[in-house]
């Protein structure tokens, strides 16, 4: 079938995502690398109930400091180091408007949260760009869940084999080729365009 829709992903794909960085910003080296150290964003189950939308930012603070051995303060360096973590991908966005250009609709797949997402929609215009953005947040399920793929083919009114799915991790981009759509493993945006082109995307 030929392509009609490019799917994109946010983190690592529009905006950096490097929960280890933010982590040792926040800490310092000694406190991560400590031996005993909890990792507060990569696969915590307290974040990942944060991207389900189940616990709100302000929420998720209170469990790690009273379940998990934080402080306040620490919690508190930790959301300021997560909210100067979102430069844009310039290369990304200008291959946005190129898409756009040429004719294909844009959506998007992304494991985010509500206070980040307000975020992103404040500083950069790309969420605007989207006909329908498939937010974990929102919807309570994350990727490669089929739901949040079948979620947003079914809102935007689009076909799975005309839509393809830039994401930065193997399985999430197996789960969007599970339920019939194309997928690619996103490295760079110049990459991007090498994988769109073979598809046969005039970009």
């Amino acid at each position: 079938m030929v392509i009609k829709n490019v799917v994109f992903d946010v983190g690592n794909v529009l905006v950096p995502w490097d929960p280890a960085g933010i982590e040792r910003k926040a800490f310092g080296e000694g406190r991560v690398e400590a031996e005993g150290f909890v990792p507060p964003l990569r696969g915590n189950p307290t974040w990942l109930a944060v991207n389900r939308g189940e616990l709100s930012l302000e929420e998720a603070k209170a469990v790690y400091v009273a379940e998990q051995g934080f402080t306040p303060q620490e919690i508190d360096a930790l959301w300021e180091a997560l909210y100067a973590a979102f430069p844009l991908i310039t290369e990304t966005r200008a291959m946005m408007d190129e898409l756009k250009a040429a004719g294909y609709r844009l959506f998007a797949i992304t494991d985010n949260v509500h206070e980040i997402v307000a975020q992103l929609k404040r500083d950069y215009d790309f969420f605007d760009m989207f006909e329908v953005a498939a937010v974990s947040a929102e919807l309570g399920f994350l990727k490669p869940d089929p739901r949040i793929y079948r979620w947003l083919l079914e809102t935007g009114g689009i076909e799975a084999g005309e839509s393809v799915f830039l994401d930065d991790v193997q399985r999430n981009v197996d789960g969007a080729k599970a339920v019939g759509m194309e997928a690619c493993l996103f490295t760079t945006a110049a990459k991007a365009r090498e994988n769109l082109r073979a598809l046969g995307l005039k970009i």
